[in-house]
């Protein structure tokens, strides 16, 4: 019996009490769609061990190197339990400033 799975380009950084989904995609859709599913394993597995993701600490960001202006789609996790994640611009993380084109000014 042969088993289909999908593979999705996910990075997963975890420290005490924070974590962080890095996904890379030239579709805003792909990119949101990956985000969705790993999202939904992440909280999944963290049920299992007793832990619990807060939806209202949750947030979502978007890097892009277009000109231009650049509106990214909101990640929809009301299927999910949660709530409707709208890209935040600027990023404020770890004390650095982060906005859609890395110039760090």
């Amino acid at each position: 019996m042969s088993k289909k799975s999908k593979k999705i380009s996910i990075s997963i950084l975890f420290f005490v009490d924070d974590g962080l989904l890095i996904a890379q995609d030239r579709s805003i859709i792909v990119l949101n769609a990956n985000l969705f599913c790993s999202y939904n394993i992440i909280s999944k597995l963290l049920t299992k061990f007793g832990l619990t993701m807060e939806y209202g600490k949750t947030k979502v960001f978007h890097f892009s190197r277009l000109y231009g202006s650049f509106d990214p789609s909101p990640l929809d996790l009301t299927f999910l339990g949660g709530t409707v994640l709208h890209p935040k611009t600027p990023w404020h993380y770890l004390r650095f400033l982060f906005d859609h084109k890395l110039s760090f000014y």
